[in-house]
């Protein structure tokens, strides 16, 4: 695979980062993973780093050298991941709600599948033109779908951070997947929370990662992302994947159609998963607990 991949990440005018980005490869494949945790609940930032850490896990822990079913993967991992949330949340004294949108998207022997929850999105764009983006878990993303407002009354509308889907929530949250996308030469990936895309327009965004070098072209789009928002600027995070290898000659794993899968059966294979990860910690604990000696009693011999 060939490839050059950028990612940064500012705080803005925030007390703290709660977005967390990073990636992971294996010999023919990559995935990249970004979270924005929700700044109304407390431990954003917690929710949105235990998400990374659980994809990462799943990912190289994938013993095959091909994900067979991509799309059920990162539907299982994300799931995965909503449990260990609110684990982790009903664990602590007194209990929280820590939340976080995700998006993930693995780039697997040519072939793109991305799967999302919340507002922080996916877009791909080829040839400078944005051919297709994830659709927002909103409130306005649902207004514009509807036909009531337009793409940039979404900006301004007093409704614009309400989010229908989280992780971490009450509710099991629901996972949109994309279709399986063959990609080409110079395509590009780009995942970002909402700090980039309410900031910048479309063609701000084309013109700043189409440029020769993709590292500073990031790094440089997120600066000007905080100073349009100035001191309301949120975080602002991006990861963007430049694709450099020829189209694959592999064949499709998923007939480039969404693979429908039972996201109830997705459900309970998460839980089953979590529930044998803690029955493995359990029995290492137990083996590295050290024996206790057995005291004997000296009994003193009658003279």
């Amino acid at each position: 695979m060939k490839y050059q991949v950028a990612q940064h990440s500012l705080q803005g005018s925030r007390p703290i980062n709660q977005d967390r980005v990073t990636y992971a490869e294996r010999p023919n494949a990559i995935l990249m993973v970004l979270g924005d945790g929700l700044g109304g609940h407390v431990g954003g930032e917690l929710a949105s780093e235990l998400l990374t850490q659980v994809v990462l896990q799943d990912f190289n822990s994938v013993k095959q050298s091909t994900i067979t079913n991509p799309s059920a993967f990162l539907a299982l991992t994300i799931l995965r991941a909503h449990r260990v949330i609110v684990s982790f949340g009903e664990s602590q004294n007194p209990p929280i709600q820590p939340r976080t949108t995700c998006v993930l998207c693995l780039i697997q022997n040519g072939y793109a599948y991305w799967a999302h929850v919340g507002d922080s999105r996916l877009y791909h764009f080829r040839g400078g033109q944005c051919l297709q983006r994830t659709i927002d878990h909103s409130s306005v993303e649902q207004m514009r779908q509807d036909g009531l407002i337009t793409e940039e009354e979404m900006l301004t509308h007093p409704s614009k951070g309400r989010l229908l889907k989280c992780l971490g929530g009450p509710r099991k949250p629901v996972i949109s997947l994309s279709e399986e996308t063959l990609i080409q030469t110079n395509d590009l990936i780009l995942i970002c929370s909402d700090g980039l895309w309410e900031a910048l327009t479309l063609k701000d965004i084309s013109d700043y990662i189409f440029s020769d070098n993709l590292e500073e072209s990031v790094e440089e789009m997120l600066l000007d992302a905080e100073e349009q928002m100035q001191k309301g600027s949120d975080n602002i995070t991006a990861i963007c994947l430049k694709w450099a290898d020829k189209i694959t000659d592999h064949a499709p794993l998923q007939a480039n159609s969404i693979l429908q899968i039972d996201q109830d059966q997705i459900w309970h294979e998460a839980k089953n998963k979590i529930l044998q990860n803690k029955v493995k910690k359990k029995r290492k604990a137990g083996k590295r607990k050290p024996k206790k000696s057995v005291k004997t009693k000296k009994t003193r011999g009658k003279k």
